[in-house]
């Protein structure tokens, strides 16, 4: 890092009880929304402090204020609740006016404690850790159940409202800016003929048929930190998009993540589909820790991931039918090629629904 982007970090960690010299200071780059760095303090009795220090990118979360009261709302729930066990969740230092945040020429930054012994995966195959993921994540379902849903802000409007998802990519496909749609037409077939799939939960929660609950709303397994030996969840991270949302998105996005038996971009769409056995264990972790779910929501589990991953792969399809401007790009027809990926994903999970959902049931009846 240079000399001005450490003078900097000084100037934040300047408004937290923290005192000590910086030593080091490593920009983290697995993050695709926030500036995130790792820091080494060393104070005056030769002790070290690892911190994070993160600035909010306050163009994707516009209220930046919003995020951090609903992160310190669900951190003092999750500690009033959880066991000496259980895994935790990531919680930010408050500064030196008592905020968890703290606002410097106009940019949000924040600081935590750098959780040491503990890893992320960005793909995994090891029984253990998938089922460690399922268990993290049905868990931080389990212990915010009971959290008023009013004592949260929404800090983004219609993230997982698929049905207005979907409406803004038939919309995009009549605007078809740049002439593309007459080349995608065979995908758009596929958003046309599973509509009312796709749509069914929003269906049932507007009947009132499904609970809101809080939800994390970016469940990939690499937003969790397991010990680096044992593979034990430690710590739930990335929780800016944590508001009322619905449980079968959280299992369903995790799932798109973790039993695709390929990358989300895969160009040779013969290597991508369901790895049932990567979802059962996923399944039996997540349901084995969150025992206060509906039949309802039981019964639509499996659904969850059809959803996400039909929503998703018409996101990509429409910004690619716009021109590419809000997926970051690395090749022409990356978008489109991520947007057919997501839909053969889609596509397998549909074949195997029957099973997806004949795994939930074991596992509801495994933990019984």
């Amino acid at each position: 890092m240079n000399l001005e982007s450490i003078d900097f970090l000084k100037k934040v960690i300047e408004c937290y009880d923290l005192p000590g010299e910086i030593t080091s200071a490593t920009q983290c780059v697995n993050g695709h929304i926030n500036g995130t760095y790792h820091v080494t303090l060393l104070k005056s009795d030769g002790k070290k402090d690892d911190l994070i220090v993160q600035r909010i990118n306050h163009y994707v979360f516009e209220d930046p204020e919003k995020v951090m009261h609903n992160i310190r709302e669900i951190g003092r729930h999750v500690r009033s609740r959880k066991s000496d066990t259980d895994c935790d969740i990531i919680s930010f230092m408050d500064n030196k006016e008592g905020k968890n945040f703290t606002e410097l020429d106009g940019e949000y930054w924040r600081i935590c404690s750098f959780v040491k012994d503990s890893v992320t995966f960005d793909f995994v195959e090891n029984s253990e850790i998938l089922y460690s993921a399922g268990y993290a994540f049905g868990r931080f379902q389990e212990l915010l159940s009971d959290l008023p849903m009013e004592s949260l802000h929404v800090t983004i409007e219609d993230f997982h409202n698929t049905r207005k998802r979907l409406n803004d990519f038939f919309k995009m496909v009549d605007l078809d800016p740049l002439g593309r749609a007459k080349d995608v037409k065979k995908d758009i077939e596929f958003f046309e003929n599973h509509v009312k799939l796709a749509t069914k939960l929003s269906d049932m929660l507007d009947a009132e048929e499904l609970p809101r609950r809080v939800t994390h709303n970016d469940t990939k397994y690499n937003n969790i930190l397991m010990h680096k030996e044992t593979f034990k969840p430690l710590c739930v991270i990335d929780l800016d998009t944590v508001m009322p949302g619905l449980a079968m998105h959280d299992f369903g996005d995790a799932i798109r993540f973790a039993a695709n038996t390929a990358v989300e971009d895969e160009t040779d769409l013969s290597k991508v589909g369901l790895d049932l056995e990567n979802y059962r264990e996923f399944t039996r972790g997540f349901m084995s820790a969150c025992r206060s779910l509906t039949k309802n929501e039981i019964d639509t589990m499996a659904l969850g991931a059809i959803t996400i991953t039909i929503e998703l792969a018409s996101r990509f399809l429409a910004d690619h039918i716009n021109g590419d401007k809000y997926f970051r790009i690395h090749r022409e027809n990356h978008n489109l090629e991520r947007a057919r990926c997501q839909i053969r994903l889609a596509q397998d999970m549909i074949d195997k629904y029957d099973k997806m959902c004949q795994i939930v049931n074991e596992s509801i009846t495994e933990n019984k």
